[in-house]
């Protein structure tokens, strides 16, 4: 046999080998994945391509129906419906002149179509709007409306080289960070193009020169806060510019447009957070603020929202949005410079001990309760119009429209010149008239004035109590009907707990801690914004104590986070100042010493501790040994759903007897796996038929950062939430409330296959803070009344379809640098807790009827948030009546989001998908006590929801486990067959080899003896 031969046979043995080892072990892997997603991957994998099929019955009604006949239905509704919101919510800042509108054909029919405004759009972001945030805030955009869309819908014909010199550019902003933990610095360009790059189009200008359109953009997301300093970035003019002002690109671009001979200059502002404004209005701030004509703020207006843009440009809109923050002109006098993400300097909020740097890190809100407009009004009083002048570009609660009203008290005398009672709610009525040319809506805003007195209890010069939005009010030329009315009274009501301030300390020194008004004057302005009065209503009080919560009559309201037994736990035990009035100078905020960076062992030992710090396990242990899994109980969760004594089907009462025995018909295994594994769902209870859910990121809509295409199968992604809070019209965002439980009612496929969306994790209310908080477009505005308001409009609304909302994230998580390394340590006084930070809460709980909280990763103290009996159960549950489940934020970090502190401490549902550190301990009654409370609430929120909108008779595998089961049998089939040809390949080759060898040696031998006979 020749030597060739031998190799080309080696070599097929080696491929077949190879071959069969590639084979088998894809084979082998295949199998362990699927072994592998019956337990953790499983639960991971579901989160991120799909869960399990649902099997239905029909035999009961239907509890929640849809307004819609179909999916596609309702996401069209619902994107005509974000258009609207953004109609509302856009900010007209500026318009002199009036320079806008600019009317098309598409807004006045006496304008041919060839006679339509030729315009040039200019920035680089034109065509890379920012539609939302990023993370949970973020969606899919791959069906958005994008600007030049826009523009051509509503007439305008728009300049195509600009548009083409920034596709050819190859320049981008830098995007958001997908890294959501690490809390480290991120440094963020804005993408504008160096001017020069304009020379090549700026013949362009010429022909579409009635309006030039500058967009500047920002963005934002979960996992990083906006930055600080513009360090290393294009456009920056130095190290200490920041995010948040134009940079050196965009202030040339902008001065080469206003001397360009453009009719109009308008400037769009694409930012959830508040930037500095002042190139807008301040002469000696930009040279060039006089060639800006008109300005309008959009902040991210979602899929279908810059449609808006184009309407309110022309003139079909009429804006009527007004502005959720304040706009300053520099950010870096704001009293939160120095006190927020690193503290503008390296490992500037990280504790040291003994020297050395600890992974934990400190946040301080030495602000209290001057917090965005509390803070600029008040100092505005103090330190006069002067010095507000030159702070202060546009005040919260400022907006411009293109007609004029006219207001009139028309009655204040249920408060004017009264003494003021602590059960009264008072009715203040305006009566608003349309006396400009275009139909319009209003905006009429209620805010409290408190006396103070220098050096006692800290009081802002004034604070949003209530706010109207009057219907479309039209000009007096169109008559005054029903359907047109040219007037209209809006009602404010006034509560006086919301004006209360909280003594947490006895500053007045009358021996009492908690909510009061002080005896003295106060007043009720009613106003335009935050600054602009219309009427000041007086009225006094005597010392008004609220000492017993407003809902629970036996719940006393008292300090939780001062005077503690363990000093370790106050709120405020890390403030080395604490801002007030009587001196802004000498209490100012400034950047933490190295000293105040130096942690004690005391402080170290309390951020190591887990504990469960339950003052009532004692009662846990004592209580009787519940029972589970009794299998002669017949009881369902459906049976609750029929109330026993009116026979009303469709509702689960809390307080509902048969909670107990239903309870006991579940076993231990199927409570400790709902509570365990809680991420976007809540798991089946087969023993009780307890479905499982879909909950669902996030505050713009049915969202999941984690999938693929970001967004769940033909959802809405609606605009961010500081659009729907500039509306300033609760009916509207329950009307948005509504269309998104719509769309949770018909699911995934929209064809009852999958499961509906029950749950939302949305909406945000925590507070601006800083315009520099990277999550500030999941969050409404700086204000807590504003943001609790419009929560809870929201919450309504998709409670009416059957959607729970998880009101997040509880509390203080105003920013998200460290937030999740060792939990940010927040330390602020108990009074800026209760009259800002948790005050929306509380209204979203309380008037929106929230069934459902999401706690936050930061702690507040040394106490993580998800961990704290004083916050979920002396506070939400206790003071103010909630009833519901609370989930944590996600659980990435168990060294301290503890799973039995947890618990113990209120919560409810652990959002983890991994197997997380098993917390109960069988046969500890105290856990089983728990562990039920715990079932309850989650049950209790689920039966309320359209998850019980049928009978769920099984489930079955999700698809991408039947496809990786076929593939499995498919793959093994394979190697099978594979395998037989190898061997029988093999065998008949070795069959072929002998016979060749012996026919070599024939022929060798014959050769042989050819040459012996030669």
């Amino acid at each position: 046999m020749s030597k060739d031969k031998d190799k080309t046979k080696g070599s097929g043995k080696k491929g077949l080998i190879v071959l069969g080892s590639v084979g088998g072990f894809i084979l082998v892997l295949l199998l362990v994945v699927t072994i592998l997603t019956t337990t953790v991957f499983y639960r991971i994998l579901g989160v991120v391509i799909g869960g399990e099929r649902l099997k239905y019955s029909d035999e009961y009604p239907l509890i929640y129906t849809s307004d819609y006949e179909s999916k596609a239905d309702t996401l069209e509704a619902a994107n005509a419906l974000n258009e609207r919101v953004c109609e509302e919510g856009f900010v007209l800042l500026k318009n002199e002149n009036g320079a806008l509108p600019i009317k098309t054909s598409k807004s006045d029919a006496n304008i041919p179509a060839e006679k339509n405004p030729k315009i040039s759009v200019f920035g680089q972001n034109s065509i890379n709007i920012a539609y939302g945030g990023s993370g949970s805030g973020g969606g899919n955009t791959g069906d958005a409306v994008d600007l030049y869309t826009a523009l051509a819908n509503a007439g305008y014909a728009v300049n195509p080289t600009i548009k083409q010199l920034y596709e050819k550019s190859g320049v981008k902003r830098t995007q958001n960070s997908g890294d959501l933990d690490s809390g480290d610095t991120v440094f963020l360009s804005t993408g504008e193009l160096p001017v020069d790059r304009y020379d090549s189009v700026k013949s362009s200008f010429a022909e579409y020169r009635d309006a030039a359109l500058v967009v500047f953009t920002r963005i934002g997301g979960e996992g990083s806060d906006l930055p600080r300093s513009m360090k290393g970035q294009a456009g920056a003019r130095n190290d200490d510019d920041h995010y948040l002002q134009l940079d050196k690109n965009e202030t040339e671009l902008l001065e080469m447009v206003c001397s360009s001979g453009f009719e109009k200059v308008i400037v769009v502002i694409n930012s959830a957070g508040a930037m500095e404004l002042g190139f807008l209005e301040k002469p000696d701030y930009y040279a060039y603020q006089s060639g800006i004509d008109a300005a309008l703020w959009i902040g991210f207006p979602g899929n279908s929202g810059l449609n808006a843009l184009g309407n309110i440009l022309n003139g079909n809109v009429n804006p009527s949005g007004r502005t959720v923050d304040t706009y300053v002109t520099d950010l870096k006098k704001d009293p939160t410079w120095f006190n927020f993400g690193d503290n503008n300097s390296a490992d500037g909020d990280q504790y040291t001990l003994d020297g050395k740097p600890q992974l934990y890190y400190f946040v301080d809100y030495e602000e209290s309760v001057y917090v965005g407009y509390r803070y600029y009004e008040t100092r505005g009083v103090t330190d006069g119009e002067s010095w507000y002048d030159k702070a202060v570009v546009y005040p919260f609660g400022y907006g411009l429209s293109y007609t004029k009203f006219e207001w009139e008290l028309a009655d204040a005398s249920a408060v004017s010149g009264k003494t003021i009672t602590k059960d009264g709610k008072y009715e203040i009525k305006v009566k608003v008239k349309n006396i400009g040319d275009v139909a319009g809506k209003e905006v009429v805003q209620l805010y409290g004035h408190a006396p103070y007195t220098p050096g006692k209890i800290e009081k802002p010069e004034e604070i949003l109590l209530d706010f109207a939005k009057t219907p479309m009010l039209y000009p007096a030329s169109d008559g005054d009907t029903a359907e047109k009315p040219n007037s209209a009274t809006v009602t404010l009501t006034f509560d006086p707990y919301y004006l209360a301030s909280y003594d947490y300390k006895d500053a007045n020194g009358n021996g009492y801690k908690g909510f009061e008004l002080d005896a003295g004057d106060y007043a009720l302005y009613i106003s335009e914004n935050a600054h602009d009065k219309k009427f000041a209503v007086p009225f006094s009080s005597t010392n008004i104590r609220y000492e017993y919560s407003t809902v629970n009559a036996d719940v006393k309201v008292e300090n939780r986070y001062t005077d503690c037994e363990d000093e370790m736990f106050d709120s405020d035990l890390g403030l080395e100042t604490v801002l007030s009035r009587s001196d802004w100078e000498k209490t100012f905020p400034a950047r933490p010493t190295a000293e105040e960076r130096a942690m004690s062992s005391e402080l170290y030992d309390a951020l190591r501790d887990v504990s469960t710090n339950n003052p009532h396990v004692e009662e846990y242990e004592n209580t009787e040994v519940p029972w589970f899994g009794v299998s002669e109980i017949s009881l369902t969760l459906r049976d609750l759903l029929t109330n026993e004594e009116t026979g009303e089907y469709g509702s689960v009462d809390y307080d509902d007897v048969r909670w107990e025995e239903l309870l006991d018909k579940c076993t231990e295994d199927e409570l400790v796996n709902m509570y365990d594994y809680g991420a976007f769902t809540s798991a089946k209870v087969l023993s009780i038929n307890k479905p499982a859910t879909n909950d669902t990121d996030g505050p713009s809509g049915f969202t999941n950062f984690m999938s693929k295409d970001g967004t769940y199968h033909g959802t809405c992604f609606y605009c961010s939430e500081p659009v729907m809070a500039a509306t300033w019209n609760e009916e509207l965002v329950e009307e948005l409330g509504v269309t998104v439980g719509n769309e949770g009612i018909w699911g995934a496929d929209g064809k009852g296959n999958l499961m509906p969306y029950s749950g939302w994790y949305a909406p945000g209310v925590n507070i601006h803070r800083s315009p520099f908080g990277g999550r500030n477009a999941e969050y409404f505005s700086e204000d807590g009344v504003l943001n609790g308001k419009m929560a809870a409009a929201e919450i309504r609304g998709c409670r009416s379809k059957g959607v729970y909302c998880f009101v997040k994230h509880f509390a203080l998580n105003e920013q998200e640098t460290h937030r999740s390394i060792n939990g940010d340590v927040t330390w602020a006084t108990e009074q800026s807790m209760r009259e800002i930070y948790l005050r929306a809460f509380e209204i979203a709980v309380k008037d929106g009827d929230a069934t459902a909280v999401m706690s936050s990763f930061n702690r507040i103290g040394t106490r993580w948030t998800g961990g704290d009996y004083r916050l979920l159960t002396e506070i939400l549950r206790d003071e103010w009546g909630f009833k519901g489940m609370v989930i944590c934020d996600f659980n990435t970090v168990p060294q301290y989001m503890n799973s039995r502190q947890m618990a113990y401490a209120g919560g409810d549902l652990n959002l983890v998908a991994y197997d997380p550190v098993s917390w109960y301990e069988r046969g500890n009654t105290a856990d089983a006590v728990v562990l039920r409370k715990c079932a309850k609430n989650v049950m209790y929120t689920v039966a309320n929801s359209n998850a019980m909108n049928r009978e769920i008779v099984g489930y079955s595998l999700p698809i991408w486990t039947i496809v990786l089961i076929v593939v499995d049998v498919a793959a093994f089939v394979g190697i099978c067959v594979w395998g037989f040809f190898a061997v029988r390949g093999f065998v008949l080759g070795r069959k072929r080899g002998k016979a060749e060898i012996a026919e070599s040696v024939e022929a060798d031998e014959g050769a042989n003896n050819d040459g012996q006979a030669e």
